[in-house]
């Protein structure tokens, strides 16, 4: 006497469910989507960043935020004081808008725990360093920065001088001319 092989019918429904799966799986991932491209008419944004004339510490953030158009758009302070903003977003860009402004000092290096520089720091024979001083802190906030500037279609440079600028910081918007 010969036994049939008995199947159950969820084993003859596997490979059915697992074809349905990856077809779901490959309809939602899809294939490769192309980049989204901004619809509102683009801004390029450049500018310098001084403190009574002379530049900041490189690497300095420079922050601009719309919440009209929720817009984010950030660059670095370079050797010379200059700075070139990129969107946040690639598919918001940078459209023109009225922008809140922050600036802030580079963030000190934490030394690697376990390093020399990290015992030392640890131990006490060792101080942490001073963060940079030429970038007042109330800079480092869109609510105390103080600084808003309208951004328009196409080019626009800012050129920002912290010293006249904190005599505003914290109290009343500062509008920045172009």
């Amino acid at each position: 006497m010969s036994l049939a092989p008995v199947s159950s019918p969820g084993s003859r429904l596997a490979p059915l469910i697992a074809l349905l799966l990856s077809s779901l799986m490959l309809v939602t991932t899809g294939c490769g989507e192309a980049e989204v491209k901004p619809t509102d008419p683009q801004a390029t944004v450049t500018g310098s960043v001084t403190n009574n004339g002379a530049n900041v510490t490189p690497e300095s953030s420079v922050v601009f935020f719309c919440k009209e158009k929720n817009a984010t758009a950030a660059g670095r302070v370079d050797t010379l004081g200059k700075f070139a903003l990129k969107a946040g977003v690639g598919s918001v860009g940078i459209p023109e808008g009225k922008y809140q402004v922050m600036i802030r000092a580079p963030d000190l290096p934490h030394p690697a725990p376990g390093s020399k520089e990290y015992e030392d720091l640890m131990s006490g024979k060792k101080k942490r360093p001073e963060p940079a001083k030429d970038v007042p802190a109330v800079f480092g906030a869109f609510d105390t920065s103080g600084i808003s500037v309208d951004v328009k279609t196409g080019p626009n440079n800012f050129d920002f001088d912290l010293a006249k600028l904190s005599k505003g910081a914290s109290t009343v918007p500062i509008q920045v001319a172009r």
